[in-house]
């Protein structure tokens, strides 16, 4: 929806979208507990389900940028999904660490 605000000359864009089917495929996976193979014999499991528009609102709130090529940006989004949005995480576990690891 475009609103135009006419004493300030601004033109607003409100986004409106439905995280329910995301959050119950989140809820789904989570129950499932689905391990799959690596190609190198690691077991995987997906981390979380986000919609595109909540990645969008969680990089205009200023929690990081989940498209962004830089690790420290994009870590700092998915930590902060962890930790304060858990219903799109798609498994129990802590997946997204907060400290950068060091190899050496």
């Amino acid at each position: 929806m475009r609103q135009y605000i006419e004493h300030d000359d601004k033109l607003t864009i409100v986004t409106t979208y439905d995280a329910e089917p995301a959050i119950r495929e989140a809820e789904a996976a989570r129950q499932a507990g689905k391990v799959q193979m690596g190609s190198k014999g690691q077991e995987l499991v997906l981390a979380c389900v986000i919609p595109m528009e909540h990645i969008e609102k969680v990089k205009n709130e200023g929690h990081g940028d989940l498209l962004s090529p830089d690790p420290a940006e994009y870590r700092r989004a998915l930590v902060y999904i962890q930790q304060n949005q858990q219903a799109f995480m798609a498994t129990d576990k802590k997946v997204f660490s907060t400290k950068k690891p060091k190899w050496q």
